[in-house]
């Protein structure tokens, strides 16, 4: 009996272990090398390191986070409710008009949902090859940042010199005409009076 339950308990952490390398697999495209000699440890030390693992597996993946914090608000999304109990307190003849109304959707909710079963697995390389170009990517985007930075201090040097062209030519140039169009006309205002004194002058010889 004694080895009975230990032999369970052995295929029960072997299939946590399982679980567990599958879901690393499923978010991080890859799964870290265990070493043969684990599946001899005892249990215990075996589920503390399956705790670790998952722990710092939730720690690198905000899905798995935002799953664990739905799961700790809401468990009864996560069990498979009883078919023959309804989870509702609502009468049948409601049900029955909330399900006819959605009759239409199930058929294409049916074929979408078959269609995904028949969409084939990426291979595993491929997964690798795109987390092998993570660096490269990243080191991409922040030379990207790093032009869009240039890009924006060239606007604003181009625009410091618009404006500085704008008031120094433009209108210093408008000033030094208005200022020459002043003295132009006191200049013509003085040859004016001169012109009438000396026509009066004339007048009175």
């Amino acid at each position: 009996m004694e080895h009975t339950f230990d032999q369970t308990a052995t295929e029960t952490i072997d299939l946590l272990e399982a679980r567990l390398r599958r879901i690393e697999f499923a978010i991080s495209g890859q799964v870290e090398s265990t070493s043969s000699s684990s599946n001899a440890a005892p249990a215990t030390q075996r589920l503390a390191s399956l705790e670790h693992s998952l722990h710092q597996l939730a720690s690198k993946s905000r899905v798995i986070q935002e799953l664990l914090k739905l799961h700790s608000k809401y468990p009864d999304l996560f069990q498979a409710p009883n078919p023959q109990d309804i989870p509702t307190t609502l009468d049948t003849t409601t049900l029955l008009s909330i399900v006819m109304a959605s009759a239409s959707a199930y058929p294409s909710t049916s074929s979408r949902l078959t269609s995904i079963m028949d969409v084939p697995v990426p291979p595993a390389e491929l997964s690798t090859q795109l987390i092998d170009l993570q660096p490269r990517i990243a080191k991409v985007e922040a030379l990207q940042a790093a032009q869009n930075a240039d890009i924006a201090e060239l606007r604003e040097r181009s625009a410091a010199v618009i404006q500085r062209w704008y008031t120094t030519d433009i209108l210093g140039v408008g000033d030094a005409w208005a200022d020459v169009e002043g003295r132009v006309e006191m200049v013509e205002q003085r040859v004016r009076r001169v012109a009438l004194a000396k026509r009066a002058d004339d007048a009175m010889i």
